[in-house]
């Protein structure tokens, strides 16, 4: 897969100090390696540099203020389709950004929610599919990327739908199959698609999402082996980014709206529907 070139300006390390969690000898993380595919903006990758994104320097907050050491360059890019099953498999992997579906729950440890993705099918303007309801996508080639959650949802919800899927290992070569007209629809975040066409040649007006499913709540993930304690510091920090401070505003909304230029919905533990 390709790199692509997105700017975005991390925030500095604003909110240690409102956080005033950082432990006195606490179980270094040192060890753990992180993973992360191309998902703008919660991870966006470069080919000059590691990846950046609202995912990787959440991360880097949550990390830090917990008393552990955390760098971009700790992060490695793996296809969506490889690190779902590595990070469950190997011992001290974690995912940036990794939905937390009900057949998921036991297989990893979780530290959430960071944020509700939105998924939607997504087809070119000049094909004139529409697509009212899930069973419509029975009439297409639908292209999705491999062991990820749009994925599950969709083989859960719509059994038959198998033989029309043709399955990728990632979200750039889910673009290419739909900009050659290889597949008439692709499944995937919309937005993350959207930033990700200039990349690959395509104009994102061209393209348009025609259905949406119900956002899908968005963790970091982390493989079973992992510390209690690291978890559990983890989470304490995240909620605690998340209370209102004098302002009524709290920190995550403010980073997360640098990154997606809009405030942050409501956070909650859910599936689609």
């Amino acid at each position: 897969m390709g790199f692509h070139k997105v700017k975005y300006v991390l925030l500095p390390l604003l909110f240690w100090s409102f956080l005033g969690l950082v432990t006195a000898g606490s179980v270094r993380a040192d060890n753990i390696r992180f993973y992360v595919d191309a998902l703008p903006p919660y991870a966006v990758l470069h080919e000059d540099g590691p990846p950046t994104g609202f995912a990787v320097a959440l991360m880097e907050q949550l990390m830090r203020a917990s008393g552990e050491h955390f760098e971009a360059s700790d992060v490695s890019v793996m296809t969506w389709a490889r690190a779902v099953h590595h990070v469950e498999v190997v011992p001290q992997a974690a995912l940036l950004v990794l939905t937390k579906l009900p057949e998921r729950a036991d297989r990893y440890k979780w530290v959430g929610p960071l944020d509700l993705l939105p998924v939607g099918v997504i087809a070119r303007k000049d094909s004139g599919i529409v697509v009212d309801r899930l069973e419509d996508l029975l009439k297409y080639r639908v292209g999705m990327v491999r062991n990820t959650a749009p994925y599950r949802v969709l083989v859960r919800d719509l059994p038959e739908i198998g033989p029309n899927l043709v399955m990728l290992s990632g979200i750039p070569a889910l673009l290419r199959m739909l900009r050659e007209k290889r597949v008439d629809v692709i499944i995937q975040a919309d937005m993350a698609a959207k930033e990700l066409m200039d990349g690959e040649g395509m104009n994102a007006d061209d393209y348009s999402t025609i259905f949406h499913f119900a956002p899908l709540a968005v963790y970091f993930g982390f493989n079973k082996s992992t510390d209690d304690g690291l978890i559990h510091r983890l989470q304490s920090v995240l909620d605690r980014f998340k209370e209102p401070d004098s302002s009524g505003i709290n920190p995550y909304s403010r980073m997360r709206e640098a990154y997606f230029g809009r405030p942050a919905p409501g956070v909650e533990e859910k599936k689609a529907e």
